[in-house]
């Protein structure tokens, strides 16, 4: 899956569940390393519209 593989490369990402039926993630991070805005431009970057 195209867009968890995108989110798990990120620096500070933990966990990563992707449902693409739900039209929902859930990503556990370290908040020092990344962020909510960094996990939405890079799902952008997938083709996806993060909410």
């Amino acid at each position: 899956m195209r867009v968890k593989k995108a989110i798990e490369g990120l620096e500070g990402v933990k966990k990563v569940d992707v449902s693409l039926e739900n039209k929902q993630a859930v990503v556990e991070f370290d908040e020092g390393k990344t962020d909510v805005e960094k996990i939405k431009a890079v799902v952008k970057e997938t083709g996806y519209e993060p909410v």
